[in-house]
């Protein structure tokens, strides 16, 4: 086992940020980690590698938490300097990017420029102190603070900038919004969709060009053989009304909660799970399919909760389900869910199938056209961890250059606490009403600005009825529980007006 230690100034960083530190290995790929906090030091041990980077989540005031990271860093038992680390890593992150950025043709601003470079002039003072003192890890933490909405700047200049070339000449963009109709998580009480979709059916249609309504296959069959088609076509046919498209899918998420209670004794008898899953995705194809816009063949590859059927088993039947409806005839696109795009999965149990093996296993599947990025953000075990734009632009510009067209699936939440793998994190990090609406103009603008983005998908349209102080679950809706609209909402709109082809 390979440990890394850092020195720490107990207070500036809370505890549960630092208990929810993980190291990564090649392809910053989180890996099991152990993180432990012992008076002054952070001692992190790791199985994987024996250098690699060190993510740890940092509160800033202007544009709430990202996860930090440093360089590679060679695991040894005489400690690190954690803050000075973490802000060599942002400054080394940030320089390879705006030289990725110019190599492209993008012009810095000037006023921008000059400010980085004042940063890191104070930066390259402190460093040559070998010392450590609670005033000199003050002084890291100021930087930080100030580099993070320079990093935000800098990645809306770029995607402003390449925004302003893909729509010369007038031209509008390929790009599709969607909407889902069901709840964030299986087993959160479901909103009540189909009322809040009538009453803003116009507001609706001007926004997006898609709506999500598939159900669970466990809400679909509770029982072998009778289904409950009308749970899933009353939700087809509000979003049809309007002259709105449908996206069907994911038809199977490899995940305990989402599969019937029937099928999940008998997983592990070979080839009943393959049956039964082929049974069901055929009748909704014979259904359904001549429907569908595009699919969500499948998702959730390695889900924790689901041992019995491990990647190459679920990547397996993938395969034989796209070729299945294929043969039905089916021209439509297929994509297929690829949860938490950075691996945190990862952080619970030692998998031996990283993201880059999925990809690579899904991309010989000639019949899947494109990866749906799944980054519902958050600490939650099944949340994507927030990182700064430009590190999520990094990870499109890494998806989309494996040859598939990249879509992207995204929640962002407007309340709730944060939850990290131990305790709830300190009361000043929770996400609000306007901290959605500012990632969502970030993030939109980032995705538009990626010519392999093909559409851009918002997960749950209304968040779920329940009493005020349940606070362990984030309100991921763009309408809130009283179907009030929220700030982000019209964030969509602008976008579906202004940029994109119908």
């Amino acid at each position: 086992m390979f440990e890394w230690r850092f020195r720490i100034t107990p207070g500036i960083i809370p505890q549960p940020f630092l208990e929810t530190a993980y190291f990564a290995g090649w392809g910053r790929v989180p890996q099991l980690t152990l993180a432990t906090v012992q008076r002054h030091e952070l001692i992190l041990y790791s199985e994987s590698y024996t250098s690699g980077t060190v993510h740890v989540p940092i509160l800033h005031p202007s544009v709430g938490v990202f996860m930090e990271a440093t360089e590679s860093l060679l695991g040894r038992s005489e400690p690190y300097f954690l803050l000075r680390e973490l802000t060599r890593g942002a400054f080394g992150r940030l320089y390879r990017r705006l030289f990725d950025w110019k190599m492209l043709g993008f012009r810095q601003p000037k006023e921008l420029d000059e400010q980085v470079q004042q940063l890191a002039k104070h930066f390259s003072s402190l460093i040559v102190q070998d010392s450590f003192s609670c005033d000199l890890e003050q002084e890291f933490v100021f930087i930080l603070n100030e580099l993070a909405p320079l990093i935000v700047h800098e990645n809306r200049h770029f995607a402003e900038q390449s925004l302003a070339w893909r729509t010369r000449n007038g031209n509008r963009l390929p790009v599709l919004l969607g909407i889902g109709m069901n709840a964030q998580h299986p087993e959160t009480p479901h909103p009540e969709t189909l009322h809040e979709f009538d009453a803003y059916a116009k507001l609706l249609q001007d926004s997006f060009h898609l709506a999500l309504p598939m159900p669970t296959w466990r809400e679909l069959e509770p029982l072998p053989g009778q289904f409950h088609w009308e749970r899933l076509e009353q939700k087809l046919l509000a979003p049809s009304r309007f002259g709105m498209r449908v996206v069907l899918g994911p038809l199977l998420s490899f995940s305990a909660d989402t599969l019937p209670y029937w099928l999940l004794q008998s997983l592990t008898e070979e080839d009943s799970f393959e049956t039964e899953a082929i049974r069901f995705v055929n009748s909704i194809a014979e259904r359904y399919g001549y429907l569908a816009h595009s699919w969500i063949l499948a998702n959730r590859f390695s889900c924790p909760s689901l041992p019995e059927i491990p990647p190459d088993r679920s990547l397996a039947l993938t395969r034989v389900l796209a070729q299945q409806l294929r043969k039905r005839g089916i021209q439509t696109p297929m994509m297929v869910g690829i949860t938490q795009p950075w691996g945190e999965y990862s952080l619970r149990h030692l998998d031996s199938w990283e993201q880059i093996r999925v990809a690579e296993a899904l991309l010989s599947f000639k019949d899947i056209d494109a990866f749906l990025l799944e980054m519902d953000f958050g600490f939650d075990y099944r949340q994507t961890f927030p990182r700064d734009p430009m590190s999520i632009g990094n990870m499109i510009d890494h998806w989309s250059f494996l040859g598939k067209k990249v879509y992207v699936s995204l929640s962002i939440p407007s309340a709730g606490t944060p939850i990290t793998r131990n305790q709830e994190l300190p009361s000043e990090a929770p996400w609000s009403l306007e901290r959605q609406r500012t990632w969502t103009e970030m993030l939109l603008l980032t995705f538009l600005g990626k010519r392999a983005v093909r559409g851009i998908f918002w997960t749950c349209m209304s968040d779920p009825a329940r009493p005020s102080d349940f606070a362990t679950e984030y309100d991921y809706g763009l309408l809130d529980s009283h179907q009030v609209l929220k700030p982000a909402f019209r964030h969509f709109r602008a976008v579906r007006k202004n940029l994109l082809q119908d």
